[in-house]
């Protein structure tokens, strides 16, 4: 390395296998710098005296081999920026851990490695060791700029702007001269399962409708729920976004797992007896009744089936174990809340002011998810015939109810926005309930003479001191 305008390098004398004079006193050793080099300052370095940054994303590098045959006719037209690797180690210690060389690169790789190509022994540069405290961000800016990032990468690298370097929603949209509103949509896109964000990834799942799901529905069981049935593997039974996001939130489909369905040859001994309680996981019989195959004796070759026929039986259902039974247990009582829910609708409830100031109490303290809410609600309104407006969109239906000025309609859709949120709060598997959903049930109890069929709800109540009807059909459904 020198710098512009300083003297040429000193050159090594012979002396190898004792040819040449050694110089009569010893040499001082050289310094490494020929002066200290400081911010601003133009040096000529030798290119494998410098690193490429760790931040830079390699995809960025476009067309070398053209930019390398301009840099040979025309030279280099911009020189990089660089820094100290023992400046940038101290901001960045863990990215630093490798660089042997006394540059890493701030900005100008691709001119960098273009000039590799052009088979230069040196490049331009100018010190910059200033930039090193931000150089993340703004080669994530950069990049984000110059790279055909995918939505999830996007996203990726969004939310790597706002937790490491603090970024808000309008920063980010305004270094990179977005709308927020794109910001907060790429960001939701990490709220998707992790299976789902491969579909993003790979096309097969548009971002749009990828972020209705996210913004629609509440948990991970949900979304998946309804992309399973976008993506049907008969073209004819898949639905669009709209439609699947109403059948799961209408409870239409399960969001639990499907049993596992293989094809096996029919067994000619009788079946295990199923124990009771195991319905639910064996499969569901076929429109038309198929007659039963006769039973054979072992050995017997005049059987009324070809031999080698396979057909699509359930495996007998093992006793579940105790994690899985709660989970079944929780959903079940998830669809009983909605139809006490459906009920209330229906009947034109009209809470009292001590209930539907707990109600909001609820809803407005806990922390909830809007969209879904009134996603649910919505859908609530018109399977009880109360959607009066007739518009499908669910923002569009309460932007009309704000606009129409109908106390008794503005007062229905707020009761059922908080009810649907209190609902979904219950429903969360992915978490341990509280008070407030037990108060949630209790209110169901007293105004819908809701009764709690399961045990696992039973115990939940029973926890919080929330009393509960008991008889002796609700003991025979547990049975």
């Amino acid at each position: 390395m020198k710098s512009l305008g300083g003297a040429a390098r000193n050159k090594r004398g012979a002396g190898v296998g004792g040819q040449g004079t050694a110089s009569a006193a010893p040499k001082q050793p050289q310094n490494f710098y020929s002066r200290a080099e400081g911010d601003g300052d133009a040096l000529d370095i030798a290119l494998d005296d410098v690193s490429p940054n760790p931040f830079n994303d390699l995809r960025s590098m476009g067309d070398l081999d053209g930019l390398a045959r301009s840099i040979k006719e025309d030279g280099l037209l911009q020189d990089i920026v660089v820094m100290h690797t023992t400046e940038f180690a101290k901001v960045w210690p863990q990215q630093a851990e490798g660089i042997v060389t006394k540059y890493v690169i701030a900005f100008g790789e691709r001119r960098w490695r273009a000039a590799g190509k052009a088979e230069l022994p040196e490049i331009r540069a100018v010190l910059n060791n200033a930039v090193a405290p931000k150089i993340r961000r703004v080669l994530l800016i950069e990049n984000l700029q110059r790279v055909g990032y995918t939505p999830m990468e996007e996203a990726r690298n969004f939310h790597r702007l706002k937790v490491e370097e603090g970024l808000s929603y309008r920063q980010i949209a305004d270094e990179l001269k977005i709308g927020s509103t794109q910001v907060h949509r790429r960001l939701a896109l990490l709220n998707l399962p992790v299976e789902l964000q491969e579909q993003v990834d790979q096309g097969l799942l548009a971002t749009s409708n990828a972020v209705k799901l996210t913004e629609k529905l509440e948990t991970a069981d949900e979304r998946s729920a309804a992309w399973a049935l976008m993506s049907h593997s008969d073209p004819e039974q898949r639905l669009k976004t709209d439609a699947a996001i109403q059948a799961v939130l209408s409870g239409e489909v399960s969001t639990a797992a499907e049993p596992e369905v293989q094809n096996v040859p029919v067994q000619r001994a009788p079946e295990p007896a199923q124990s009771q309680g195991e319905e639910e996981h064996t499969a569901e019989p076929s429109d038309e009744a198929q007659p039963s195959a006769p039973q054979v004796a072992a050995g017997d070759k005049n059987t009324s089936e070809p031999r080698g026929e396979t057909k699509t039986v359930t495996k007998p259902a093992s006793p579940l174990p105790a994690t899985d039974r709660s989970a079944r247990e929780r959903n079940n009582a998830a669809a009983d809340r909605t139809e006490a829910c459906l009920h209330l609708i229906r009947n034109g409830f009209v809470p009292d002011k001590k209930q539907l100031g707990a109600l909001f109490a609820r809803t407005m303290l806990s922390p909830i998810q809007q969209g879904p809410a009134k996603t649910r609600a919505h859908v609530w309104l018109r399977a009880a015939s109360r959607e009066v407006l007739g518009v499908s969109d669910s923002d569009s239906y309460f932007q009309a109810v704000l606009s129409s000025g109908n106390d008794e309609l503005i007062q229905l859709a707020t009761f059922v926005t908080a009810l649907a949120a209190s609902e979904i709060r219950a429903k969360d598997n992915r978490r341990q309930w509280d008070r407030t959903d037990a108060a949630h049930v209790e209110f169901l109890i007293q105004a819908a003479a809701y009764r709690p069929q399961t045990e696992w709800e039973r115990d939940q109540l029973s926890k919080f001191s929330v009393a509960f009807p008991t008889d002796e059909a609700a003991d025979a459904a547990t049975v």
